[in-house]
């Protein structure tokens, strides 16, 4: 899953990184939001680590518009498949942690105008994984658009904060060189920890 991509995206990173310096950003940030995208929708990586890359690979204000498209493209990718699946093997998956369970069945049970705020609220606290939430969301008694839009609301806070720690761990041997602490550093490194 998630963990398994992050392991294979960090060991093979040192050993292809310098191909990327070339490449200009509209290329890359293509790039980006196509394999990225395609593999936090298929829940091999998660969208903080999507995020927290494009942050650290582009300059200026491409890791921003990187991360927004590849987010919306893995958010309608796993909505997409997670129609795929029955609500039988969807509440199998569920019942396996009780807070899952819970958060689902309260989701199910929501309704009227309050439902598109309940599904981004979900998707903000990130206590249920992505492919979770996207197979109970694709589920619910929504229109795909409004169930993605809401998503996408619910993902862009916590993902923008990623691409910002991203960007700023652009130059690691600049902030480990600083003559004073990197005080900046470690409340970014914590806060990233605690996100991922």
């Amino acid at each position: 899953g998630p963990l398994a991509g992050m392991a294979l995206v960090s060991l093979a990173a040192s050993a292809y990184i310098h191909l990327l310096s070339n490449m200009a950003p509209l290329l890359l940030a293509l790039a980006l939001i196509s394999i990225g995208g395609t593999a936090v929708g298929l829940a091999l990586l998660p969208s903080l680590f999507l995020g927290a890359v494009c942050g650290y690979l582009l300059p200026g204000p491409w890791p921003y518009l990187a991360t927004v498209c590849g987010l919306a493209w893995a958010t309608a990718l796993g909505l997409g498949l997670g129609r795929l699946f029955s609500t039988n093997f969807l509440e199998v998956l569920l019942q396996r942690k009780a807070t899952w369970w819970t958060t689902y069945q309260r989701l199910v049970h929501t309704v009227g105008t309050f439902l598109p705020t309940a599904i981004a609220l979900i998707r903000l606290a990130p206590h249920m994984p992505f492919a979770l939430t996207n197979l109970a969301c694709a589920r619910l008694p929504l229109a795909p658009a409004k169930i993605w839009l809401s998503s996408y609301i619910g993902l862009l806070p916590r993902t923008l904060f990623a691409v910002y720690i991203g960007s700023q761990l652009q130059d690691w041997r600049t902030l480990l060189e600083r003559q004073r602490p990197p005080w900046e550093l470690l409340p970014s490194l914590v806060l990233l920890a605690l996100f991922i």
